[in-house]
């Protein structure tokens, strides 16, 4: 009899952990993708690309048309990475073309480069060691246009 409340216990212990833990890291994915879970660009991009997990999010304004935008970086496939951008048309949504994206320590960052609309922003990450960045501009709500970059072909 102490024996199967003791077995009980360990399996109540064993189990009330897993669930714990199984909440932090559910926790820890939402917040490290850089928007709230609930962001309906965010919505959008998992609706069109269901079988695409996104790894990374920025949310700003990347045509300068005053709503921001969500730039998504996303598994494509094993050991390939992509990112699109989601624009927010005012009347819904749509994507721009998606280009290649890092494997691993994805990084976005904003910056208004030039002084003049739109704002460039900069992806940077690593695979295998190897490390990469570029400056990118949205063209047109289509084109993820490179300015500017270095080892983004060893680190994509």
């Amino acid at each position: 009899m102490k024996k199967n409340i003791k077995s009980i216990l360990i399996f109540l212990v064993i189990f009330g952990l897993g669930l714990y833990s199984f909440s932090i890291k559910k926790n820890i994915t939402v917040n490290y993708l850089g928007v709230e879970s609930d962001n309906e660009l965010l919505l959008y991009f998992q609706e069109t690309h269901p079988n695409n997990d996104a790894i990374l999010c920025g949310y700003e304004d990347l045509n300068d048309d005053g709503r921001k935008d969500l730039l998504v970086i996303y598994v494509e496939e094993y050991r390939k990475n992509a990112m699109v951008v989601v624009i927010d048309t005012g009347e819904g949504f749509k994507l721009s073309d998606h280009t290649h994206a890092p494997i691993q320590n994805q990084k976005i960052e904003f910056k208004d480069i030039d002084k003049t609309g739109p704002i460039e922003f900069i992806v940077s990450g690593s695979k295998d060691g190897k490390y990469g960045y570029a400056i990118f501009r949205l063209i047109d709500d289509k084109e993820i246009k490179d300015l500017f970059g270095e080892g983004m072909e060893d680190c994509c």
